[in-house]
């Protein structure tokens, strides 16, 4: 008896469930009063994740943007579309599938009271579980959780760190200078690799309390393990979808080797925090004014064993949570951020040499970088702060961001009028279209420029004293806004600036220009494979390995 009636009739089925159901949100987002995109594709589905690449050259390809469907469903069209679907649609759409209602929001005032009324937006478990792999964090929690998580996590990013953040980065600096240095004439493409190492150095020796040297450190194997702690933690980042299926069956070490590898990075990665926590641990017992954040979680840990759990305690599975979405979420988007500066500095040789005037004025003959006062210093390199807010505008990290109502209706006032938001709805706020909004609208805001940074005013020219534009939050959310700003945000700023001051304090870079190629094309092309970028769990070049950058010194 043939199989095939029975599979048609399944087929069938599912298919008309996922209609039923599709039809079923769209009822209830015809209420809210927005325009209605209808798509089958959902944010996070295992079909989808696995459909959409596959998918993708086809549904381009399709005339009138017929394949725009599959792009509505998944996170990177925010970076992708430009302004193409705000001008069509307007600053508020709802994009209905078979598992919700997705309200996507472009309209910044309203995107910035979203952020204001945290207990009102929750951050949606569903999609912030998978960065729960190792324990609940600051990231992920929402109410009385995320304050207790806040309170404890905060009060390390001081101006104390910062000084040493400043410190530990102009060293890694160095290490990562001489090594492209010796690359020569054929100039190095391990730009965005060794700016991931610079960034897991100081996040791990200002954050953690563990210091290395560039070379070697953590892309070292150490006693015991069979896998580094950069390897490690860039498999569990990268390719997170196979990490919660790996570990969500009991028979994962019979999989195919990808998963085995997959496995052993989860088991090699939670070791080494396992071996972090311990050191500090008996670092601290022996120094009680040790303020760094591991530190800060330890002691948390310890009132939590002396005193039971509290306001001011967290559990150890917390501490592991907390530990790994800090070490994610401070170098990748700051190593990130540096790979595409560089890159765009490299293509644009007038406006290297324009921050270039800024850090030679500032610090002058001072060849002695660990003389480098962070405190007299940093202020002064606003065309570096420049460059680094520019580079976020036009490709931060987080191009969009989910939140989602409770289990309430809330009303969200957009461009002046109020819309009644149903219970339990996903809400994407959309950094692309605020950071290309009409505030930046009469500086072609699509174009890669940090001399808008700098003010018009009676200290423009005047190196170590021009002004910065300091536009409204609802114009750049960079760090996010409202009370779950980024508590990081000023160690990613000092980070940035200290390792620019230090690669272009007495050096310049170019790109490696290919046969027959001029320096105009050769521009042309590192323009083209910083756009050519992918979201994964943030924005990257997708071929990074393709561009080839070559640094001299000065002289």
């Amino acid at each position: 008896m043939s199989i095939a009636p029975f599979v048609t009739a399944i087929v069938i089925a599912l298919i008309s469930w996922q209609c039923f159901k599709t039809f079923n949100n769209y009822l209830k987002a015809r209420n809210i009063g927005l325009p209605i995109i209808v798509t089958p594709v959902e944010p996070i589905n295992a079909f989808w994740a696995l459909a959409t690449p596959i998918l993708s050259p086809i549904c381009n390809r399709l005339p009138y943007r017929l394949g725009d469907f599959l792009h509505h469903g998944n996170f990177g069209w925010h970076f992708r579309s430009q302004n193409y679907l705000l001008d069509r649609y307007g600053p508020a759409f709802v994009v209905v599938n078979p598992g919700g209602i997705h309200l996507n929001l472009s309209d910044g005032l309203a995107i910035e009271e979203l952020l204001n009324r945290r207990k009102d937006f929750i951050k949606p478990n569903s999609f912030y579980r998978i960065i729960e792999l190792f324990g609940k964090n600051v990231d992920t929690v929402n109410g009385e959780d995320w304050q207790r998580h806040r309170k404890i996590t905060a009060p390390p990013f001081n101006e104390r760190n910062s000084a040493l953040v400043w410190k530990e980065s102009i060293s890694q600096s160095e290490g990562m200078l001489k090594s492209w240095m010796t690359a020569g004439e054929a100039g190095t493409v391990k730009t965005s690799d060794d700016t991931m190492t610079l960034a897991l150095h100081v996040i791990t020796g200002a954050g953690f309390g563990r210091f290395f040297p560039f070379h070697g450190g953590v892309t070292a194997l150490t006693n015991g393990h069979t896998m580094s702690f950069k390897d490690s933690l860039s498999i569990v980042l990268h390719q997170f979808l196979a990490v919660l299926f790996t570990n969500a069956i009991p028979f994962s070490k019979f999989l195919p080797k990808r998963f085995s590898t997959i496995r052993i990075a989860v088991i090699e990665f939670k070791r080494y925090l396992l071996e972090f926590v311990k050191e500090e641990r008996s670092a601290i017992h022996g120094d009680s004014e040790k303020d760094n954040l591991m530190s800060a979680m330890l002691r948390a840990s310890d009132r939590r064993e002396s005193k039971g759990a509290g306001k001011d305690t967290l559990t150890d599975d917390e501490i592991f949570g907390n530990l790994f979405v800090f070490t994610f979420a401070g170098h990748e988007s700051t190593a990130n951020t540096l790979a595409y500066a560089i890159t765009l500095l490299a293509a644009d040789l007038d406006l290297q040499y324009w921050v270039k005037d800024e850090v030679q004025s500032v610090l002058k003959d001072m060849n002695d970088h660990g003389t480098w006062d962070y405190e007299k210093v940093f202020p002064q390199l606003k065309r570096c702060l420049a460059v680094m807010f520019e580079t976020l505008r036009l490709f931060g990290p987080v191009v969009s961001f989910p939140r989602a109502t409770n289990n309430l209706h809330q009303t969200l006032s957009i461009k002046g009028k109020s819309y009644v938001i149903p219970p339990d709805t996903l809400i994407y706020g959309n950094l692309s279209a605020v950071h290309a909004s009409d505030y930046w609208l009469n500086d072609d805001p699509y174009v890669w420029r940090p001399k808008r940074w700098i003010l018009n005013n009676e200290n423009k020219g005047f190196l170590g004293k021009e002004d910065l534009l300091q536009p409204p939050s609802h114009a750049f959310m960079a760090w996010s806004s409202g009370p779950r700003l980024c508590p990081g945000k000023k160690f990613a700023q000092v980070e940035f600036v200290a390792t620019m001051a230090r690669l272009l304090h007495r050096h310049n870079v170019k790109p490696a220009l290919e046969v027959g190629e001029t320096s105009l094309q050769a521009s042309q092309r590192l323009h083209k494979a910083v756009v050519n970028s992918e979201l994964l769990l943030t924005l990257k070049m997708a071929h990074p390995e393709s561009v080839s950058l070559i640094w001299a010194d000065d002289s």
